[in-house]
């Protein structure tokens, strides 16, 4: 459910859970490589939980390290709380579209934009073993599709072993300059270009959810996250 930072994989078959990526504003151009072909007709968003918290010590004067006190376990959502939730989302048509039985909960720190709007509103209150049932207008989800995200390819420039796995309905998956991987739907396919629709796989898509919160936590500060705190871990930091 998350933009980039709350880490994930793209994989090439499956479905899409809810996390919200960056698309590139001149996808064409910013596109490096391909990374693999699907053959099926949908992607797999699939989180990997490597915030890997770590509690930092202070040195007193004796030079000994001391540990701060722990804060005490939060008992409701809030603003900047870091929590873990268990969901299953559904489309209108009542079609599964993602279960986080498939992959584990997802976790995120609440506010910081890691996960779609609707669904960082959602579990604001909600307490650990608390459920909800709630449904997200796409405006709040991946609104709708954009007409310049789906464009031509040569086929010259994709290469041999993917071209002929390449088939409308299914899906490569294409790495950005910058490391981030994009799903582009397969449109059209003729003899010199295919055709690719980058836009998200739920948009203009209401999206329905059951959720379940597992773990509540105060979000790490600064300086607490370890050696891994960067740009792919999921504390909530701005790492710019």
């Amino acid at each position: 459910m998350a933009k980039s930072s709350a880490k994930k994989v793209v994989k090439k078959t499956a479905k899409a859970a809810p996390s919200k990526a960056k698309v590139p504003k001149d996808p064409i151009k910013k596109i490096e490589k391909v990374l693999e072909a699907g053959l099926n007709s949908k992607v797999e968003y699939a989180y990997e939980d490597d915030s890997k918290v770590k509690k930092s010590g202070k040195s007193d004067k004796s030079g000994k390290d001391k540990q701060d006190k722990p804060k005490p376990k939060p008992t409701k959502v809030e603003l900047g709380h870091l929590v873990s939730v268990e969901y299953v989302g559904k489309l209108k048509s009542g079609e599964e579209f993602d279960n986080s039985k498939n992959h584990g909960p997802i976790q995120f720190v609440v506010g910081s934009g890691q996960v779609i709007k609707g669904f960082d509103k959602a579990v604001l209150g909600m307490k650990i073993n608390d459920k909800k049932k709630f449904t997200i207008p796409k405006v709040d989800a991946y609104g709708d599709p954009n007409p310049a995200l789906v464009q031509a390819i040569p086929l010259s420039k994709i290469p041999e072993h993917i071209k002929s796995q390449l088939k409308v309905g299914g899906f490569l998956v294409m790495q950005s300059p910058v490391g981030q991987q994009v799903p582009a739907k397969v449109v059209k396919l003729d003899m010199e270009n295919v055709s690719l629709d980058m836009n998200h796989p739920l948009a203009g898509q209401d999206l329905t959810f059951e959720i379940k919160v597992v773990d509540i936590n105060h979000a790490p500060a600064p300086g607490e996250c370890g050696d891994n705190c960067g740009d792919d871990c999921d504390c909530g930091h701005d790492h710019k």
